[in-house]
């Protein structure tokens, strides 16, 4: 089988911000975009939560999910990633399923624990859900998209219940992890489930990680079978190299302006150091995804997928197609992915 029967390639609808912005223009670009790549050719569209931050104006990854699968009728839509420490992982596996039957089979349930940020208080029961419930809640998840579940532990305790509506038969929903350290590769591995890797790893370190699930996987007694792992790239086409990096430039400034107002409840690495000049930060995010990533002339963004897939071993790919930030630029760039982009990558690709 060629790679290119293996790839899916989809929109990564991030509900960004920009300012100026109102929240109802923001998620009517949302569905939108989810439309048009569609049309376009994009497999999949995957849909973000966020919560306190101006930059992700959508607070449920589920219901936003649920209501792009009423709009669309071919792609995949997936969550990138429900953030589930927060919530009732059975109530997550309820709706899941519930997605899943109303869909036909179209719903991937992305999962992982974000940030220890003022969400956990706000929203969840606590700091500590973040930092040792992830392990507990994915295996309550995973047990209740299956059948019946209870718990009896210090974060989880309930009687036996039966989730309704239940698997669809033959069609188990499919589960992805967001990894981002050696301990959720290690999770993702030994539960036999994908990973989704964020936009700041390089090709080697991502194909490293897969490496690392590879074995990890095989030693808790999963088959040694290829995983559908996805990473996250930002992706627009422009032919002139220099508004490729302004557009680029200006969404890592919306970046770094959203993360100062993240709240965190223990001291962890901050997402923006504050010790380093603003602009310094803005220019390294934009030379690190003018590097690799694609974004620039057609021809560009065909190498950099190719090379993307080829390099890190990932089958999935969330490209981030927002990032011009307005309503006619965004849908623009999706139907060039879809005309110029999509096709070349899938031919070269399939010819391996």
């Amino acid at each position: 089988m060629s790679i290119g029967n293996e790839v899916r390639i989809g929109a990564f609808v991030f509900t960004s911000r920009y300012e100026g912005q109102s929240a109802a223009e923001v998620l009517a670009r949302g569905v939108a975009t989810a439309q048009a790549a569609e049309a376009a050719g994009f497999d999949d569209v995957w849909v973000t939560e966020h919560h306190f931050v101006p930059f992700g104006v959508n607070p449920s990854g589920l219901t936003f999910a649920g209501y792009l699968l009423g709009r669309t009728s071919t792609v995949r839509v997936g969550t990138a990633v429900t953030v589930l420490p927060l919530h009732s992982p059975v109530h997550v596996a309820e709706q899941a399923a519930l997605l899943d039957h109303l869909s036909g089979g179209r719903f991937d349930l992305g999962v992982g624990r974000a940030q220890p940020v003022v969400d956990y208080e706000v929203i969840g029961r606590g700091v500590e859900y973040w930092q040792r419930g992830l392990p507990e809640a994915l295996d309550l998840t995973l047990t209740a998209l299956s059948g019946p579940v209870s718990a009896d532990s210090a974060l989880y305790r309930f009687r036996e219940v039966v989730p309704e509506p239940g698997p669809a038969p033959g069609r188990p929903t499919p589960v992805y992890l967001a990894a981002n350290s050696p301990a959720s590769v290690a999770l993702a591995a030994t539960r036999g489930l994908p990973m989704l890797l964020f936009f700041d790893k390089d090709i080697d370190t991502k194909a490293a990680m897969i490496a690392e699930h590879a074995g990890l996987a095989r030693d808790a007694g999963h088959p040694d079978s290829e995983y559908p792992h996805g990473t996250a790239l930002f992706a627009h086409v422009a032919d002139d190299p220099a508004e490729a990096r302004e557009v680029v430039r200006r969404a890592a400034t919306e970046f770094v302006r959203a993360s100062t107002h993240y709240r965190p409840l223990l001291d962890v690495p901050p997402r923006v150091d504050p010790g380093v000049p603003q602009e310094r930060i803005i220019d390294g995010l934009t030379d690190a995804a003018m590097a690799t990533h694609p974004v620039g002339p057609p021809e560009i963004c065909v190498e950099r997928l190719v090379d993307q897939i080829r390099g890190s071993g990932c089958r999935r790919v969330l490209c981030q197609v927002e990032i011009a930030g307005d309503h006619d630029g965004v849908l623009a760039n999706v139907k060039r992915m879809g005309e110029e982009v999509l096709p070349e990558v899938r031919r070269r690709l399939s010819a391996e």
